[in-house]
């Protein structure tokens, strides 16, 4: 399972037409992880969901996809997140909606966010999981992940720092790090990382990570 948001993504052809797809940093993950593993093995992607068109659309692509949506909540009235990226030359920029997205409220129910992760072999999360939640849901989130680890649940986390998504660097660290504690495996991005936290080098991020209880580190 991999928990966070799928968002809408609108991409604009040399035409001027806009092309929509679907992605997200857990969402991309597990699609890649779909695409290698034999149907038989079950992935599910944990968040919330709308009841508009979109987000059936939405969910329409992951079924096809062979991705399904353990016990995430569909909530009246919510919308997945938008994000636009639009072209200077070669470099892409990135333009969001996303503050009433529907998967900033995954952690509202914390029984279905338990029933979406019971009897997991690996679970995913990131740092942009963390920062959409409020600081409610966060906890939430870490203690369901706490307690899935406890039953011999692999947990995985990226760390994946994007400072708009944080009030302030403070913040960020401290989720980041209540993150590690429950975490087997960390994916850190080392300049992301260097931004953070200071670390040095990429030996130093490893070293702090695996001095917090990680047992395998990748810095990328």
């Amino acid at each position: 399972a991999a928990i966070g948001e799928c968002m809408i993504e609108l991409s604009a052809d040399p035409d001027g037409r806009w092309r929509m797809n679907f992605a997200g940093d857990t969402f991309n993950a597990l699609w890649t992880m779909r695409a290698l593993l034999p149907r038989s093995v079950p992935a599910d992607y944990v968040s919330a969901f709308g009841d508009d068109p979109f987000s059936a659309i939405q969910i329409a692509f992951l079924a096809e996809s062979g991705i399904g949506t353990a016990a995430s909540p569909r909530l009246a009235g919510a919308r997945p997140g938008l994000y636009a990226i639009t072209l200077d030359g070669h470099e892409r920029s990135f333009t969001y909606w996303r503050s009433d997205s529907a998967a900033r409220r995954l952690a509202d129910d914390e029984d279905l966010l338990a029933t979406s992760l019971e009897s997991r072999r690996l679970i995913l999360f990131s740092g942009i999981t963390l920062a959409i939640l409020e600081p409610e849901g966060r906890r939430k989130l870490l203690r369901r992940l706490a307690g899935a680890r406890a039953t011999g649940t692999r947990i995985a986390f990226d760390p994946n720092y994007r400072p708009p998504l944080w009030p302030d660097a403070e913040a960020a660290r401290r989720a980041m790090n209540e993150a590690l504690a429950v975490a087997d495996i960390a994916l850190p991005t080392f300049p992301d990382e260097q931004q953070l936290f200071g670390d040095p080098d990429r030996q130093a991020t490893a070293r702090r990570m695996i001095s917090a209880g990680v047992g395998e580190v990748v810095v990328k």
